[in-house]
């Protein structure tokens, strides 16, 4: 699914922000994304927010943004990682936050709860147009 809107701030019209949102449904398991989504223009990325329906036990849930194949996280301390327990994280900024036209994405399942995966995982990816 992809979102389109603008942010506004006192009534000025600001940056315009777009998401990319992946989503699985029921149990999550570690996996390598399968799905990709292709980028029209140039972004910068500024947030990246994982959530499930059900919290994982046992252990983190934990996924990685992939532009191209590899990792915007090349410090992976900062990837969403869903506390056990909890329902969501947001990580903390991306070390690769440029997009280039016709980059793809895709989002890896690293790992999940040890007693219980977690279950209805979405991640959305927060960019603004570049330039």
């Amino acid at each position: 699914m992809h979102v389109q809107g603008s942010l506004t701030i006192d009534g000025v019209l600001a940056v315009p922000i777009e998401a990319y949102t992946f989503s699985v449904t029921g149990a999550v398991a570690v996996a390598t994304g399968k799905s990709r989504i292709y980028l029209e223009d140039a972004y910068v990325v500024e947030t990246v927010r994982a959530a499930v329906n059900t919290a994982p036990t046992g252990a983190a849930l934990v996924v990685d943004v992939n532009r191209n194949g590899t990792t915007i996280y090349t410090d992976q301390g900062k990837r969403p990682s869903i506390a056990s327990g909890t329902n969501t994280d947001a990580g903390d900024p991306p070390d690769v936050t440029a997009l280039a036209a016709g980059d793809y994405l895709t989002v890896d399942v690293d790992q999940v709860g040890s007693t219980a995966s977690g279950a209805d995982l979405t991640v959305t990816i927060r960019v603004r147009r570049a330039g």
